[in-house]
């Protein structure tokens, strides 16, 4: 799904990052039931109208959010590809790796309330569906990059693996009130597990 309108102007761009930001609010502090246009412009401060001259429902709202969120999450294992990065053992990339993964996706705190929201937007899953495609790929480059040895084609697959196991981890924070710590520390020691068996000796 597209945004109605692409805003290039600034006046337009902050109207659509106020209308997103009263969205992750709403998320936040009341659930993923309670977001609807007029919930979104009454916490905005802005007439409905205003809402519908950039989306044309909340489907298409909650998927530009999760755009955005999904890009930030694309941003940090961007930032970890630098070649400086990539000279560290293969240990303390990973961890590092996922510590800010999981900085990245707790930071509004809306986390459990866009795994509800997945269940009951196609739309949203299409969106997460193709986010984990280029996320297993880029994985996959990295493990080369660290120096595993494997097939490209046995790597993809490690890589959404790797991927899987932070959904799964994501779902369980979302379910179960465990300190933040031990799904940090599970999370981690999963995943190292998984990749010691795809790197030399």
């Amino acid at each position: 799904m597209q945004k109605r309108r692409n805003p290039s102007q600034q006046r337009s761009q902050e109207r659509v990052s106020l209308i997103l930001k009263s969205t992750r609010e709403i998320l936040r502090t009341a659930g993923i039931g309670a977001v609807t246009t007029n919930a979104i412009a009454a916490r905005a401060g802005i007439p409905v109208s205003s809402i519908y001259q950039y989306f044309p429902n909340k489907e298409e709202i909650l998927c530009a959010l999760y755009e955005d969120y999904l890009a930030d999450i694309t941003r940090v294992l961007d930032e970890f590809v630098a070649a400086e990065r990539l000279d560290q053992p293969w240990e303390d990339f990973f961890t590092s790796f996922i510590k800010a993964i999981y900085r990245q996706e707790t930071r509004d705190h809306i986390e459990s309330e866009l795994e509800n929201a997945l269940a009951l937007f196609p739309e949203l899953m299409a969106l997460e569906l193709a986010h984990r495609e280029t996320m297993a790929s880029s994985l996959a480059d990295v493990l080369h990059q660290l120096g595993s040895p494997l097939p490209r084609k046995r790597l993809r697959r490690i890589g959404m693996f790797i991927y899987e196991i932070n959904n799964a981890v994501w779902r369980y924070r979302s379910s179960y009130p465990t300190p933040a710590r031990d799904h940090l520390d599970w999370g981690t020691a999963a995943v190292l597990g998984v990749v010691r068996q795809c790197m030399p000796d």
